[in-house]
């Protein structure tokens, strides 16, 4: 595996949050860096936060110095549906730079099933650009459920759910098994924020390792804390190899990986 894949974190953003929960946290580019180079990680997919500044992440990407030895970066771009003519202006601008796009329901108040989203579900399939996507447990509008609905609408298209379908151990066992059962390969989960070791465990004993791919949710938190909860599985190496770097290989495409796009 190409050393810019060997740790992948896939759930990473950088500027300054809007939502009052957060208050206000914010980080740069290079506060990001070295977070996940100290956290041994040598590539990540990079999204803007909720302010969707799609343009100020891709001028930072642009500027960002090569340096040696340090993490990389891939940009998943921020899908706003409120504004959904200024998000399709930047992928028609920037579109080669963009290797995911970033939906999140939840701060939208749009379940990703609305028509709203369908122009972007469409332009993903035609770019093979996997979806990111927020689950959590606002069920109606950001439940796995209804993530699934799109990815049995859109089967050539790759979605990653965040928080393994909803941060919860009865909602990842619920979007494992819906996966399963419902045939959808290309369904993936997102380890970000899932503290729990066992929780993680069972879903690949569901699914297995192949559809696991490693996120931290960093700048809200620390990629190192789930490093940990991935190591505290016991993984043949194989398996870890995957969770932390292979899957997202092979979603994102390694060919166009490089550290600073223009």
């Amino acid at each position: 595996m190409p050393d810019a894949f060997q740790r992948f974190d896939a759930h990473v953003h950088v500027g300054a949050w809007q939502t009052p929960d957060f208050a206000g946290h914010a980080s740069d580019l290079a506060d990001v860096r070295r977070v996940l180079g100290q956290a041994g990680f040598t590539g990540a997919l990079v999204m803007p936060t909720d302010d969707g500044d799609n343009d100020g992440l891709a001028r930072a990407l642009a500027q960002a110095p090569d340096e040696p030895g340090g993490p990389r970066f891939l940009m998943a771009a921020w899908v706003d549906p409120h504004r959904p003519d200024d998000t399709l202006d930047f992928l028609e601008r920037r579109g080669p730079l963009v290797r995911a796009l970033k939906c999140h329901p939840s701060f939208a108040r749009l379940p990703l099933t609305a028509p709203v989203y369908r122009p972007f579900l469409a332009y993903a399939r035609e770019h093979d650009l996997p979806i990111v996507t927020h689950c959590g447990r606002w069920r109606e509008v950001a439940g796995f459920e209804v993530a699934l609905e799109a990815a049995a609408e859109f089967p050539q298209v790759s979605f990653v759910l965040s928080h393994m379908g909803g941060d919860g151990p009865t909602l990842v066992a619920g979007a494992a098994a819906a996966i399963r059962e419902r045939g959808l390969d290309r369904v993936h989960l997102g380890t970000e924020s899932i503290r729990e070791p066992w929780v993680v465990g069972r879903a690949i004993d569901v699914l297995g390792a192949d559809r696991l791919v490693f996120g931290s949710d960093h700048n809200l938190n620390h990629p190192a804390s789930f490093l940990a909860v991935i190591d505290a599985l016991g993984l043949s190496h194989g398996e870890r190899e995957r969770i932390l770097g292979g899957n997202a290989r092979t979603l994102f495409d390694p060919a166009r990986f490089h550290a600073n796009p223009t």
